[in-house]
């Protein structure tokens, strides 16, 4: 069981969308929210400074927190609270950031410079091992990887993607592969992002375009049927994997997963050491 803890509007909306997978204990923290055990309603303020001043006591709210956290949120002004909200979880928990960069366009400049705050001070954090890992999300790329919307569905569209691609990442990482090149992780390359690759053609749509990447991990889904058929599969995966080297000194793994789909499906994790820069306008 992981807990995941939705902080301000966007992270709270993303965490719900953990809701229908039974391994997530969800937790959310904004204003305006009913009082229960799993949501915390916080004061409404006007700026960040206000938020992070008035921060609440979480110590019941966070009692039955797993030893695994899923922490994510973005730079709204609730997003001020961020820092004392984390110190407040167990100093014994294995924590993971998710930071959502949002489209630069028509931001307001308290969330710009909230923005700049955040996203430069969380990936300090990762770098010193506070956190386990910061993954980085442009909600921009995430909209060009699906494509054309509804209006009405955009956000749950994009939402529904960053949900679903972690949630099987993370499956993979707890399940047996039937064939993998996975070894140790880069203990030094805790700056990543998450992301899906076509199958049929050479092609990646990372969800945030990271600088100097170290280390890639490929997770194929594929179904037991071509596991069991298809003798041209391995080659075709071990051609797709050489492409998404980028440099020499990039280490590149993946792993082979069965599945009851009816078609495969390739996710992928990249990581880097570097402190990465925000989206160009």
């Amino acid at each position: 069981m992981q807990t995941v803890v939705g902080l301000g509007k966007a992270g709270c909306e993303i965490a719900e969308h953990f809701t229908p997978y039974p391994e997530y204990n969800i937790l959310k923290i904004d204003t305006g929210l009913p009082i229960s055990s799993t949501t915390h309603t916080l004061k409404p303020q006007i700026a960040p400074e206000l938020y992070e001043s008035s921060a609440p006591d979480l110590e019941a709210f966070f009692k039955n927190v797993a030893s695994e956290v899923l922490f994510i949120t973005s730079c709204g002004m609730v997003s001020g609270v961020a820092l004392r909200v984390l110190k407040q979880l167990n100093p014994k928990a294995t924590i993971t950031l998710m930071y959502i960069t949002p489209d630069p366009v028509g931001l307001p400049e308290i969330n710009r410079l909230q923005n700049n705050l955040l996203f430069n001070v969380f990936q300090e954090y990762a770098r010193s091992a506070v956190f386990d890992k910061i993954f980085l999300i442009d909600n921009k790329r995430v909209s060009d990887v699906i494509g054309d919307t509804a209006v009405l569905q955009y956000w749950n569209k994009i939402n529904h993607a960053i949900t679903s691609t972690y949630h099987m990442i993370n499956v993979f990482e707890h399940t047996e592969p039937v064939f993998s090149t996975f070894s140790p992780r880069l203990p030094t390359a805790r700056i990543a992002t998450i992301g899906r690759a076509a199958w049929k053609k050479n092609e990646e749509n990372l969800f945030f375009s990271l600088d100097i990447p170290r280390e890639k991990r490929y997770y194929y889904a594929v179904p037991q049927q071509m596991l069991e058929e298809d003798t041209a599969l391995m080659a075709r995966i071990q051609k797709q994997v050489k492409i998404g080297v980028e440099h020499d000194k990039m280490k590149v793994s993946y792993g082979i997963y069965s599945t009851q789909y009816s078609e495969p499906y390739v996710y992928c994790e990249s990581n880097s050491s570097m402190i990465q820069k925000l989206p160009a306008l």
